[in-house]
């Protein structure tokens, strides 16, 4: 993905396309316009705004994430383009008649990547992170022993005081790292379908009403970021349970923040690329150690 501005639109107005640049138009205020080749994500809050035909095509073929959001502004749909490598058919075959033990050893390198950056924040926020470091090498294939969830009420419980991942609270934490996970969720999504993969089908999630099950597996190791930026939030007391345009704006930013990758430092929306690459790529020689996956900085 070339792109690298997020572009959030929380007033009413008109979305269009001009000359291949965006074109901002509010129904009160400036118009703004922006090339393009330059956005990697829109994501649009408010239900007053009118976006074209043509603007949509634009997005499509600039392999652009377009969002929507629900009453309570947190994103509930994505539009990604549909698919575009020539080798489809191939790798959505290969995809659906992945192996059971290829499958597991995924889940298992997917988990203990997750708790090893769980484990990372919590050294980063200077709380205790032994226990974590115990588990992230203990995880069998697929996880047979559900480490994963043990690593989770360990790590909430040292992250965040007084918390709990209890969706029905109106908890202000919670509805942050909702809001981060469904960004980097598109934005994996996307990166999937760029690689010809059917974000549908997942390795570990497999609930027939998820059209992201693999992007739900892939963002596993991603989701200690989204925490990191909104334990962040909570020590500047930014937060609330009406997130404000600076807060979604900092979760949003997170596809250009930076992680580890093959030695290398790349942006969070490099990685999504990276993963579903490296995923194709375990596919075509049934072999788990192709799959990269990112580690904290």
């Amino acid at each position: 993905m070339a792109g690298w501005r997020s572009i959030l639109v929380s007033q009413p107005c008109k979305l269009s396309v001009k000359n291949m640049q965006l074109v901002y138009a509010p129904y009160e205020g400036e118009r703004v316009q922006v090339p393009l080749e330059d956005v990697t994500v829109i994501v649009i809050e408010t239900n007053q705004a009118t976006i074209t035909t043509a603007l949509l095509s634009q997005i499509a073929e600039k392999n652009i994430t377009l969002f929507s959001c629900d009453n309570y502004h947190i994103p509930n749909g994505s539009f990604i383009p549909f698919h575009q490598h020539s080798r489809l058919s191939q790798i959505a075959h290969l995809q659906i008649t992945m192996k059971l033990p290829l499958k597991k050893q995924i889940w298992q390198k997917i988990i203990m990547q997750k708790i090893a950056n769980q484990s990372a924040m919590l050294k980063k926020f200077q709380k205790e992170n032994l226990q974590l470091e115990l588990l992230k090498n203990k995880v069998k294939s697929g996880d047979s022993e559900n480490l994963e969830a043990l690593a989770a009420r360990k790590y909430w419980h040292l992250f965040f005081d007084k918390f709990t991942r209890d969706q029905k609270g109106l908890d202000p934490r919670n509805i942050a790292l909702n809001y981060g996970y469904a960004i980097i969720r598109g934005a994996i999504a996307r990166s999937l379908v760029s690689y010809g993969l059917l974000p549908t089908f997942g390795v570990f999630h497999n609930s027939e009403l998820n059209a992201y099950n693999l992007a739900d597996d892939m963002l596993e190791p991603l989701r200690p970021m989204v925490d990191m930026i909104v334990k962040q939030l909570e020590q500047e007391d930014e937060l609330d349970v009406n997130l404000g345009v600076s807060v979604k704006s900092a979760l949003i930013n997170l596809l250009n923040m930076q992680m580890r990758l093959n030695n290398e430092i790349v942006t969070v929306v490099t990685i999504c690329d990276i993963m579903a690459y490296s995923f194709v790529r375990a596919l075509k020689h049934n072999d788990v150690d192709y799959l990269k996956l990112p580690e904290i900085l």
